[in-house]
């Protein structure tokens, strides 16, 4: 089966922080790597939200402008995403892909020809000190469905949507000031006229309950029409006459954004195929993304895309997030309280990162990160347990010959095996789309481990007892098919670990590159072993996390004619009145 796994893309307004890391980017490594071991072909894919409100706005405030933000911010989320062991299929630059917005164009274009997009004049807030409209990032007030502090759009503490003007007691997040209502002319899409698309991916889709309630709540009422433009000079200019002040909403377009990004896959792999065939055939998209966007990605991305091509399938499921605190208070890019995943990963290895975060992931409720928390799990976990183990397990392989021994199992072992089978199993639901929970994954990972130092506790008695030496050899070998698993495992959540655990226990093949079939299953008799016997996470290497380099995104030019988007009986219209785009430089995941 194939699978497109999509995280939502992170505002290129600094570099992630933890916060961004703990979900849907580590959420999606996860799956895409699990699934891989069972045979899938899975592309990854995200982007930096260059086109976003937040990029214009650190901009003015650093005295700069938003495609040099957006370029040298989408950079440094590149570098920590790699530095974290995130393996990206693609990790795309929007503002500066041609192709990307050319695409968006196009689909906005056929929006407009269908009749999906409407013109209307609504009043809207405008900052008179300011001399513009206030909208998305440019505005805050309190959220008329909960009363929360919120930035216009879309509120993080419910995660309902807003119309900006229902903020109460709005300000202008420059200047401070009241703004006032002025009419504006915008282009609207209608969301209720399409509210089938939400219904059908409500009932079909995999989701959490929590984001089950909130699609409910939401489709229970008659849905808000979206804003398809908004008054700025950032972002992909607007395909129609009219409208030279104004851009495509960095909002609306995160719907098409994700059909741009399958586009742009053959061109970065360098393979065919067109981005039609995963949103319409037999694939299955999986998308990874925090609590505040499910509104976007359940009820309004699926309408868009039956506005578009009524023959594109909305994902078939959802893995969200709740937010992550860093020592009691929400992680904020815009506000400095963060700890950056760049300047972390220099000083501490990423899978112990990786395993941290699994294991306070904030699945279900809001979970906090302290460095104290992270220390201890990294010294007490993972070195004092694991390391204490495997080293041991270390010298007692090097004196028994370096190889996997050449002995009968012992007769507890086939309880121990069983009971490592039924973990193993666990974690496969822990790892899958319907049962996705990375911090029981980490815990049955813990687990794993637990089981194998018992064992070898009840079988210690054999050592040195020349007359046990078959029971020694055969117990060995046994706490060598508990590493073998171990390694396999945990390779959706430590992959560096993972691969230097199995080349050390004999393995020539990459571990990314073994089947989870294979769980569990005995070593062949007489494998070479060369385990650590300092540990893996005492003396990890600097590098021992890092993915290989990935080549450069390809930018051609000229640009090659890019594949239709819109259904035939468009493709005429569309060839009269689509010109490219011109070259123009979005949130917190």
């Amino acid at each position: 089966m194939n699978y497109i796994v999509t995280a939502g893309p992170p505002t290129p307004n600094g570099d992630l922080h933890l916060g961004h890391l703990s979900g849907p980017y580590l959420s999606a490594d996860i799956v895409a790597r699990h699934l891989r071991m069972r045979g899938a072909q899975v592309r990854y894919i995200s982007a930096s939200d260059d086109h976003q409100s937040y990029v214009a706005r650190i901009a003015q405030q650093q005295g700069s402008d938003p495609a040099t933000v957006a370029a040298e911010n989408g950079q440094r989320i590149r570098n920590s995403l790699r530095s974290a062991g995130i393996a990206l299929d693609l990790f795309a630059s929007p503002s500066q892909s041609q192709r990307y917005k050319g695409f968006i164009g196009r689909v906005f274009r056929t929006l407009l020809d269908r009749g999906a997009l409407e013109e209307r004049t609504i009043d809207q807030l405008f900052c008179v000190s300011c001399d513009r409209f206030a909208f998305e990032a440019h505005i805050r007030g309190n959220c008329a469905h909960c009363g929360a502090n919120s930035d216009g759009g879309i509120c993080e503490a419910c995660g309902k949507p807003n119309a900006g003007t229902d903020l109460g007691d709005p300000v202008c997040v420059t200047c401070s000031g009241t703004p006032e209502r002025r009419p504006l002319r915008q282009l609207w899409f209608p969301l209720e006229r399409y509210r089938s698309a939400a219904e059908f991916t409500l009932a079909c889709a995999s989701l959490s309950p929590r984001a089950r309630a909130l699609v409910t709540e939401l489709l229970a009422g008659p849905l808000a029409d979206v804003p398809a433009t908004q008054p700025a000079d950032w972002g992909i200019p607007v395909p129609e006459s009219g409208y030279d002040d104004q851009r495509i909403s960095a909002w609306f377009e995160l719907g098409p954004h994700y059909l741009a990004l399958t586009d742009l896959l053959p061109e970065a792999l360098d393979s065919s195929g067109g981005w039609r065939r995963p949103w319409a055939g037999f694939d299955t998209v999986i998308q990874c993304f925090g609590f505040d966007s499910i509104y976007f990605h359940v009820v309004l991305f699926p309408a868009i895309f039956q506005a578009f091509d009524p023959g594109l399938r909305p994902p078939m499921g959802f893995i969200t997030n709740e937010f992550f605190r860093l020592d009691g208070s929400k992680f904020s890019t815009s506000r400095g309280h963060a700890l950056w995943a760049g300047d972390f990963l220099r000083d501490h290895d990423a899978d112990s990162l990786r395993f941290h975060l699994a294991r306070v992931s904030p699945e279900i409720a809001q979970t906090n990160f302290t460095l104290e928390e992270f220390e201890a799990t990294r010294r007490d976990e993972l070195i004092g347990v694991w390391d204490g183990w495997l080293g041991d397990l270390a010298q007692r392989c090097s004196a028994a010959g370096g190889k996997v021994p050449t002995a009968p199992m012992p007769q507890s072992a086939p309880i121990a095996l069983g009971r490592l089978a039924g973990l193993c199993g666990d974690l496969s639901g822990c790892y899958s789309v319907q049962g996705f929970s990375p911090s029981r994954a980490a815990h049955l990972l813990g687990e794993i481990v637990r089981l194998v130092r018992r064992f070898r506790a009840e079988h210690a008695i054999f050592d040195g007892k020349p007359d046990s030496a078959i029971e020694a050899a055969g117990a060995l070998a046994v706490e060598l098919a508990f590493a073998r698993a171990l390694a396999l495992a945990a390779a959706p959540i430590l992959p560096a670990f993972a691969e230097r655990l199995w080349r050390d226990l004999g393995e020539a093949d990459a571990v990314a590159d073994a089947r989870w079939e294979l769980l569990p299953a005995m070593p062949i008799a007489g494998t070479p072993i060369s385990l650590s016997a300092t540990g893996y996470f005492e003396t990890a290497p600097p590098d021992a996390n890092a993915e290989p380099e990935p080549e450069p995104e390809p930018e051609p030019e000229p640009e090659p004619e890019p594949e239709p988007v819109a259904a035939p009986e468009q493709a005429e219209q569309l060839a009269k009145d689509t010109k490219p785009a011109p070259r123009a430089n979005r949130r917190q995941a």
